[in-house]
């Protein structure tokens, strides 16, 4: 099967060495069911413990449920903090943290509603008002803090926030890492890139 290979940092194929599986009794007002797999990457021969889980939602034209899958010693949304992180403003900052842990927690759920807050953190520090999350990101865009594509690229985390936050719905490990990028450009553009402009003084007039 095809996972993703905590050694060579991607998806790769996997020789099975023991599977075991686990499903709620029948009949069951909530289905549930966990496929636990120990493999061995076909290309750097690394050992990686996954498990498959389904039960949270399923596709209504089909009737199949979707599944989610964590892999150990580390999953596919694995992060570090950024270099700059200790620029952030204290409330930007603690928020920022607590999304780094809990992807590589691999908690997508708890991701997807704290890059939600992650950006409504980024407006109120940024002195913008607004009644949802909506107008608050547009009002960084008509305040000059942000371009307008900048700002439309941040509608992005709103709809995924919105999901976790009001539907219950995970994103997918490329998604919250996609996510996770754009608001870390956003955060180095208001509160890094300041600081590092200041630090460039040859040429400046008094």
């Amino acid at each position: 099967m095809k996972i993703f290979c905590h050694q060579c940092g991607k998806r790769t194929n996997h020789n099975v060495l023991a599977e075991e599986k686990v499903s709620s009794p029948d009949p069951d007002d909530y289905p549930w069911g966990e496929s636990h797999y120990f493999a061995r990457c076909a290309g750097c021969d690394a050992f990686t413990y996954a498990i498959e889980e389904w039960g949270e939602s399923y596709d209504p034209t089909t009737g199949e449920w979707y599944s989610t899958w964590k892999t150990y010693p580390r999953g596919a949304a694995e992060r570090k903090p950024m270099d700059d992180a200790h620029e952030l403003p204290a409330k930007v900052h603690f928020i920022y943290k607590e999304i780094i842990g809990s992807m590589n927690a691999q908690l997508p759920l708890l991701s997807g509603i704290g890059l939600r807050a992650l950006i409504e953190s980024i407006c109120k520090d940024q002195g913008i008002d607004g009644r949802n999350l909506e107008q608050l990101i547009d009002g960084l865009a008509i305040k000059g803090i942000l371009s307008k594509a900048q700002a439309d690229i941040l509608h992005t985390h709103r709809f995924l926030g919105n999901a976790a936050a009001h539907e219950i719905t995970s994103a997918k490990p490329r998604e919250l890492v996609a996510a996770l990028e754009i608001a870390e450009n956003i955060l180095r553009t208001l509160y890094v890139l300041p600081e590092l402009s200041r630090q460039v003084t040859t040429g400046r007039k008094a």
